[in-house]
């Protein structure tokens, strides 16, 4: 085996090895599992944080492979397949191992949470702001930066994309093999209440009346 066959191999044991145990799993356990001496995981790594750096870059960043910030600002299409194609494709990369080991860097105390924190908001949180922001007519992030409540406004979709492959992955629920329709199901529902709420947030009234409710005087009975 080359040496970068062999570093290859220990790192793709150690994602499974922390996923599995928590990164309080010593690099000992890790090397007796691999069947090897513990020194041979010091030649291509020079301490456990350094192997620790590694699994979170194979993980989490080397996985962001798609520009998710250019399709959410592709205007050709509909927000909502925009947002659904995106969704789509974020929980493809967030498998059971992502999910794990994410989890098991919070638990533990790592720093993945913020960094990770930081890609979401730049590569989808402000880009729906921007979008949302846009058909509504308002400020562009450029003149008014995304406010907290917008961030906790796109988090409800986020956490419900989330909620959904701890659902697969850490509770082994069965979810359904059709992907595509509850992603777009998410975003309609996201989108149905998500402009009026900016627009609130915003100081500004919602574009159209809410509808009469039935039985209040003048307004109509619904036919039946």
């Amino acid at each position: 085996m080359s040496a970068l066959d062999r570093r290859e191999a220990i790192l793709a044991a150690a994602c499974g090895f922390f996923a599995d145990v928590g990164f309080s799993g010593t690099t000992r356990a890790l090397a007796d599992s691999l069947g090897v001496r513990q020194g041979l995981l010091y030649r291509y790594f020079p301490s456990k944080d350094a192997l620790v750096e590694a699994v979170f870059q194979r993980v989490f960043m080397q996985r962001w492979t798609r520009d998710f910030a250019a399709v959410l600002a592709d205007r050709s299409q509909p927000l909502e397949d925009r947002l659904a194609t995106v969704y789509q494709g974020y929980a493809a990369q967030d498998d059971g191992l992502a999910m794990r080991l994410f989890l098991r860097a919070a638990l533990d105390g790592f720093a993945l949470p913020p960094r990770r924190g930081a890609m979401l908001t730049t590569q989808i949180f402000e880009p729906l702001v921007a979008e949302l922001r846009h058909e509504c007519r308002l400020p562009d992030l450029s003149r008014v930066p995304m406010n907290p409540d917008e961030r906790e406004l796109v988090m409800m979709l986020h956490g419900a994309v989330m909620f959904r492959g701890m659902r697969e992955h850490i509770y082994r629920q069965q979810v359904g093999d059709d992907a595509d329709t509850v992603f777009r199901l998410y975003a309609r529902t996201f989108l149905t209440g998500a402009r009026e709420a900016l627009r609130g947030l915003h100081g500004r009234p919602a574009l159209t009346a809410r509808p009469p409710l039935a039985g209040r005087a003048g307004a109509a009975l619904p036919r039946r």
